[in-house]
């Protein structure tokens, strides 16, 4: 009986040995299939900041929007920092990257709806976030 058991040891010793194949490179990881465009991002990004600058402008105006104004600062920041996560390389899985594309979906849709309730309180869109105005079409002129 213990030599059968000894052997039955051995052999199950010698099956978790070291495999003479190496290990297979890591797989890539595929892009989300939802994956946010570089206009979307930029779009975010511009969001963000319009808004940093709506209510830090505001805050000249309106002292207790002062802590407010330091909050909205770091958000163009955590947006690209999203961004970049959602980029790099190493252990990032496909459900990493999809939940990292979703956080920075979420935090440029808070920057549009926090900038429209910045409005509402009388804090109009700062010039420099303001986007260009193109001139009314005229179908007069040139006469």
């Amino acid at each position: 009986m213990r030599f059968a058991v000894s052997v039955a040891l051995l052999a199950l010793l010698a099956g978790c040995g070291k495999s003479e194949e190496p290990a297979p490179p890591p797989a890539t990881v595929a892009s989300p299939p939802n994956a946010m465009s570089a206009d979307e991002a930029e779009r975010g990004r511009k969001a963000c900041q319009a808004y940093a600058d709506q209510v830090c402008d505001c805050a000249l105006k309106l002292s207790d929007l002062s802590k407010e104004c330091e909050l909205a600062r770091t958000r163009p920041g955590a947006f690209d920092m999203n961004l970049r996560a959602a980029a790099a390389e190493g252990n990032t899985t496909l459900r990493d990257r999809v939940s990292i594309q979703h956080n920075a979906r979420a935090i440029a849709q808070a920057c549009i709806e926090d900038s429209a309730a910045m409005i509402k309180r009388g804090c109009a869109i700062s010039e420099s976030a303001a986007p260009a105005r193109s001139a009314p079409a005229d179908s007069k002129a040139g006469r």
